[in-house]
């Protein structure tokens, strides 16, 4: 496996793996290690049916199946099926244009996302990332000790959107959508979140579905949430990816906050996108950590 740098200030490009091989468990550790150090990582040159990219996706953690069933792959449920169909209803469309951490509004939240590439527009179509790490770090010290006390509110769609964000609210989903999304109860996570692996805190989840914090009038809080995003996501702590046929792209739920870019609903060839989420929960079993 060759490790080549990405354009930005962190990512990485895992050159040389053939998921349809045996991966032992010592080149797993490397990309996990790779993940670790580097936030998102890509491996390209991958042709995969679903049965081999969700094994693949098991060895990170307990997949997740994600609230809206239509979403959601008939064969592999745990597979989400992510298009731009020309047929997708206005309401729906670019509803990842904001920036979030995935699974953030449920209780035990996604540690790894990973996406699967099949179809790619010519134009447009990126992933931005947000190091969550870096932003904190850079934090005068006084902040951030307060910010580490803070326990932040989550439901579903909740956030303030930016300016330039979508956030589709449930109410706003077409009716005939309604039935097959399952919302969840506000929870709560800590504003600050240490890793479970390298021990390095970081900011957690400002966008998508945090709406409040613990014990602070709504507005106030509110307001903290997006200030902080708004600093989290300056150019400095931004990296982004195209996602491109046999690529399978897979970040840190835990170091960073991403956003889809908009992109055009279209059949027409050029323009069409398809490809396949899958989030975990957990820790790969094999690695003990």
């Amino acid at each position: 496996m060759k490790v080549e740098r990405l354009p930005g200030p962190f990512g990485v490009k895992l050159v040389g793996v053939d998921l349809r091989e045996s991966i032992d468990a010592q080149l797993f550790k490397q990309m996990f290690e790779a993940l670790m150090a580097h936030r998102f990582v890509v491996l390209p040159g991958q042709a995969l049916d679903h049965d081999a990219y969700l094994a693949f996706g098991r060895r990170w953690g307990q997949p997740v199946l994600l609230i809206s069933a239509k979403n959601r792959t008939d064969s592999h449920p745990e597979i989400i099926k992510q298009s731009n169909a020309a047929a997708t209803p206005s309401a729906l469309r670019n509803t990842a244009n904001h920036w979030h951490c995935d699974s953030s509004y449920e209780k035990r939240v996604a540690n790894v996302t990973m996406l699967y590439g099949v179809q790619a527009p010519d134009r447009d179509g990126e992933t931005l990332f947000a190091d969550l790490v870096a932003a904190y770090e850079s934090l005068p010290a006084p902040l951030r000790s307060q910010l580490d006390d803070y326990r932040v509110w989550h439901a579903t769609s909740a956030a303030t959107p930016l300016a330039d964000e979508t956030i589709v609210k449930p109410q706003d989903v077409p009716e005939e959508y309604r039935g097959s999304v399952t919302l969840l109860p506000p929870v709560q996570h800590p504003l600050v979140q240490r890793h479970p692996c390298n021990g390095r805190k970081a900011l957690y989840g400002l966008g998508g579905s945090a709406y409040g914090i613990e014990g602070m009038p709504p507005g106030q809080g509110s307001e903290l949430l997006l200030t902080l995003r708004r600093h989290a996501t300056q150019a400095k702590f931004c990296s982004h990816y195209k996602l491109l046929p046999g690529d399978v792209l897979i970040w840190d739920n835990l170091s960073v906050m991403h956003r889809a870019t908009p992109i055009s609903y279209s059949d027409a060839p050029g323009e069409r996108r398809e490809n396949y989420r899958i989030s975990v929960k957990g820790l790969p079993d094999e690695l003990a950590v």
